[in-house]
This record gives structure tokens, C-alpha cells and sequence, in this order.
């Protein structure tokens, strides 16, 4: 099963519009983002930075996108080029300036631009476990569908891809594994699957292959809540919405998998605080492709056309939708 350009559509959307969303509550603790109640975009409230902005998710994001080709492998070069480009550059940003530089992301791009091989260019250390390869991943997925199919990591061949398209900024276990699990449920998605068993189905995935694969034990059991049945019944006091990347993953997961709608799921994590914009685009993505064309749960289309940098977002859907043609 191959998916549709309105998939590709919703993807891309999904993480601008749940960035944008997020942007403005992010660093609040949970009572003061849970007082702010925005429900839709807003400008930035430090300086003049203007409704429907988009960040560094995004903009890595689509930078990815741009990177990757639907008959050739993959280029991690090309992939960390563009990432420079963002930084030095503002090149993928609204402004043509980056900002809100991960401090993980931007040590590996200083290593680049010293020489070194790309993909050693990822923190290692258990200190490097932020949320910045979790957060523009996802455009991987649709290049994964379309060499390997729902079943891609069946083929030990999709986890080396994961985890190099990760390890350019973001290279311990336990952020490799977060991004095994969270393409895993979007393949999932993809193909057809209701919310619950898209997790549960793509959490056995990666447990079979961490079976196999003992190094990798000690980071798949940091996401051991999201192999419990209970998972989408945990409070909001045991969610946590910092910028660990278990964090972030859980709560993006327990977003999308408590609400009915994309508006919905964007809406309650701006009520958790913290890294909200990170959250909003992991779980933008997630909601952009199952609520898709789903008229009353799909993405606000106000949402859409309050956004910044559409030429941006447009040019990199129609990247990805060669990977359906």
C-alpha cells in the first residue's frame, strides 16, 4: 500500500502546523501554558516573531525531506549539508535565520564543518539524548514505505537507515531506539492501522529486533511504559513534556492516542508546557496522516493558511510525493 499525496500533504502540515502551535507555549511550565489557552496561532511573546512560525523542527524537517530521493540511496552527506545550510545559511527557515539551535544538533554540526565524517558527527554520550533527531525524522518513513514496505523492519537494512539518518546529530542508543519506534508506528499508520494497534504493533517490531540485538537492551527499556496496555490511561501528572526524548516520544504517543482529532491532540499538548513545539510536531505528523481527509478531525485549515514559509512546506511535500508516483 502505497500513500497518497494528501498523506504527504498531512505529514509535512502535520509537524509545521503542530510546531507553529507550539512554539509560543514552549519553555512555560504546565500552569502557566495551561492558563495561556491559546487554541490558535499566536505570535511568539519574545520578540517580534510573527503567528504561524515555525522552528527548528521543521525547518530539519524539511531539510530532510529535500535530502532524500525516491530511486536512490540514501545521501547522509547531501542530508548533513542541508542541516548546515539551515544553520549558517537560514536556508528551509521563514526568515532565512536559524534559531532555537538544539545544543546537541549544533555540536555536531561544528564537527562537520571541521572535517569529519557525518555520521560520526552525533553525540554519544547519555547526556546527547534530546529530542532532535526524534523531531524531523519523520519524512524517513515515506522513503522506508517505498523500499521495504510496512513490513520494513523486518530488514535489519531499515534499522541501519534509522539509525544513520539519527546518529548525524543524535547518536546513543536510546535516541536510536525512539526513532525506531516512532517510524515504526508511522509505517503503521500509513497502512491502515487504528492508533492503539499502530503502537502496539510497532513496539513488538523493535522488541523483536532488540531480542537480536542485546546492545541495544538498555535503551529500549527506557520506553518500557509504551509496551503496556495501560499506556494511554496514565494521568497527566506521570507524562512528562521535557526535551528527553523518552519524554517527548511519550507524550506525543499519549497525545494522539487520548483525543479524536488533530485539533484535539495539538490543543492538549499546549496545556502540558515545556518542549511543546517538538511534542506538537512529532505528534503533528502522527495525527496528519490518520486524521487525513477526515473532514471534522483533519488539520484546521485555518491552521494551514496561518502558517509562515509555505513555499518551504510545499516544495518539500512535492519532494515526498515522488515516493508515490
Amino acid at each position: 500500500m502505497k500513500p497518497s499525496n494528501k498523506i504527504c500533504c498531512n505529514l509535512i502540515y502535520g509537524v509545521a502546523v503542530g510546531d507553529a502551535m507550539g512554539f509560543p507555549v514552549q519553555f512555560y511550565k504546565r500552569e502557566q501554558a495551561k492558563k495561556l489557552n491559546i487554541t490558535k496561532m499566536t505570535a511568539h511573546s519574545f520578540g517580534e516573531i510573527p503567528a504561524g512560525t515555525w522552528s527548528d523542527d521543521t525547518s530539519l524537517t524539511i531539510a530532510l525531506a529535500d535530502a532524500l530521493s525516491s530511486n536512490e540511496a540514501i545521501d547522509y552527506q547531501k542530508i548533513m549539508q542541508n542541516f548546515y545550510l539551515w544553520i549558517m545559511e537560514g536556508k528551509y527557515t521563514p526568515y532565512k535565520k536559524a534559531f532555537d539551535i538544539g545544543r546537541t544538533c549544533f555540536k555536531a554540526l561544528l564537527c562537520y564543518k571541521g572535517g569529519d565524517n557525518p555520521l560520526l558527527c552525533g553525540g554519544d554520550s547519555e547526556l546527547d539524548n534530546g529530542n532532535g533527531s526524534l523531531m524531523r525524522i519523520s519524512p524517513l518513513s515515506l522513503y522506508l514505505q517505498n523500499h521495504f514496505g510496512e513490513m520494513a523492519f523486518d530488514n535489519n537494512k531499515a534499522f541501519e537507515i534509522v539509525h544513520n539518518v539519527s546518529r548525524l546529530t543524535h547518536a546513543h542508543p536510546i535516541a536510536l531506539i525512539g526513532c525506531d519506534i516512532y517510524i515504526a508506528v508511522l509505517l503503521k499508520l500509513f497502512n491502515g492501522s487504528e492508533k492503539n494497534e499502530a503502537l502496539t504493533e510497532g513496539f513488538e517490531q523493535i522488541k523483536k529486533f532488540v531480542s537480536k540485538n542485546k546492545d541495544f537492551e538498555y535503551a529500549f527499556a527506557q520506553y518500557k511504559r509504551l509496551g503496556y496496555i495501560d499506556f494511554p490511561s496514565l494521568p497527566e501528572t506521570k507524562i512528562s513534556s521535557k526535551g528527553y526524548v523518552v519524554d517527548t516520544l511519550e507524550a506525543a504517543l499519549w497525545c494522539f492516542l487520548t483525543t479524536d482529532s488533530y485539533k484535539e491532540c495539538i490543543l492538549k499538548i499546549l496545556k502540558l508546557g515545556n518542549d511543546t513545539d517538538t511534542i506538537g510536531a512529532v505528534a503533528g505528523a502522527m495525527a496528519g496522516i490518520y486524521y487525513a481527509g477526515q473532514e471534522d478531525k483533519d488539520i484546521p485549515k485555518e491552521w494551514i493558511n496561518d502558517l509562515q514559509g509555505m513555499d518551504l512546506l510545499d516544495t518539500a511535500i512535492n519532494n515526498l510525493e515522488t515516493f508515490i508516483k
